[in-house]
């Protein structure tokens, strides 16, 4: 098979399947040449503002909408060499619909609007996680303990922050604030209007690696898992720990904060635990625990459908659909099967529509989760007023 990113072009391996040929997915995908800059740089086109596509991602249906997700992938990328590795964060659908991957040094941009795959960079460490801190920055975390924040657009990088002792492992952003942290234990919190000194705030409580930080849609809370079997959250106004949710007898990476309950927190254990815990931020306690049998990756709520996307390791590899509408009472209600590997990350579309997985099995799958929406949304350009630095 040839690879999803070859030395002289970008590939895009693309199939749509029938029951009849999916057995063969996995080894028969025919490839598409999709992308050939030659000399060139050629700018993303991203669809509709910032604000609209949160306005549009949290307004919640009316009703129950009930249907049934194919089990057969609506396409797939290879993704080679890509890190299985269950700390890292390599991969992201921003709000402008471009899907950001990190393999190995490099990072690739996968414009979903239209199919078109490009290298945004290629650096000397490994890539370890990437995060959109908007439409048109994304912050890239390094092995070698760097973090470059880079213009998508014009593909420069703005700042290059050197506060880490260790790789950075996750990283995770509200407004003006970036937060980031890794194998050094340290959550450093930098405010992006400034180029230097902008460090605001540094959270030191965990022992082990940290490898999930998740931001509450308000800003005022930041959640973070670690090797160490903690759960914590963080108050920005004080810049101190608020809450420890105990409960976790693994790593905690995945989480979410449930779109539709405010101060609701969803996290996942590693592998000796396979718990996703619901929790009330408030006070730290847990009111619902749901042993998956599976080791918890990643956590995507779906706010269309009132439902929690769960990705598992070992020992089933499996992708989990909660009904959640009534929180307290979330149930599976559907299991998707295709990986042959541990499914590390999930990153859902902004208009709730498709959702990928990425594994260790060198695979990227991206599945049917409902109809397209806002599809005649305006194209936004790629502008210098943008950025948040200064």
């Amino acid at each position: 098979m040839d690879r999803f990113i070859p030395k002289s072009k970008s590939k895009l391996l693309y199939q749509s399947h029938t029951q009849s040929n999916y057995n063969d997915l996995m080894y028969h995908i025919n490839e598409e040449k999709v992308l050939n800059f030659g000399n060139g740089k050629q700018q993303l086109n991203f669809p509709t503002s910032f604000l609209d596509q949160l306005h549009n991602q949290y307004r919640l249906p009316t009703q129950q909408i009930v249907r049934q997700i194919s089990s057969i992938p609506e396409k797939i990328l290879d993704a080679p060499d890509i890190a299985d590795d269950f700390y890292l964060n390599i991969l992201e659908w921003g709000n402008n619909n471009v899907l950001s991957v990190g393999l190995q040094n490099k990072v690739y941009l996968w414009n979903a609007s239209n199919q078109h795959i490009e290298q945004l960079l290629q650096a000397t460490s490994n890539v370890t996680s990437v995060h959109w801190i908007n439409d048109h920055i994304l912050g890239v975390g390094f092995d070698d303990a760097s973090i470059k924040i880079v213009d998508v657009c014009s593909q420069q990088t703005i700042t290059q922050l050197y506060y880490h002792n260790e790789r950075v492992s996750t990283m995770s952003s509200s407004f003006e604030l970036l937060s980031s942290s890794g194998r050094d234990n340290v959550i450093f919190n930098h405010d992006m209007r400034e180029k230097n000194n902008n460090i605001v705030g540094v959270f030191q409580k965990h022992t082990q690696e940290v490898c999930g930080l998740k931001w509450n849609s308000s800003g005022t809370t930041l959640s973070s898992g670690a090797n160490d079997n903690q759960l914590l959250l963080w108050d920005r106004r004080q810049m101190s720990l608020r809450v420890s949710c105990e409960g976790h007898c693994a790593a905690v990476k995945a989480m979410a904060w449930c779109p539709w309950l405010q101060n609701t927190l969803v996290s996942g254990g590693g592998s000796n635990d396979k718990n996703i815990k619901f929790w009330n931020a408030d006070t730290g306690m847990c009111f619902k625990s749901i042993d998956t049998g599976s080791q918890v990756c990643a956590l995507q709520f779906l706010p269309r459908y009132r439902e929690l996307i769960s990705s598992h390791g070992f020992s089933k590899f499996q992708i989990s659909i909660w009904n959640a509408d009534i929180i307290q009472q979330a149930k599976l209600i559907q299991e998707l099967q295709a990986h042959k590997s541990r499914v590390l990350h999930l990153g859902i579309s902004p208009d709730q529509s498709m959702l990928c997985s990425a594994a260790g099995d060198e695979t990227l799958i991206f599945w049917r989760l409902g109809t397209e929406q806002n599809n005649k949304n305006k194209q936004e350009v790629c502008s210098s007023k943008n950025l948040f630095l200064r």
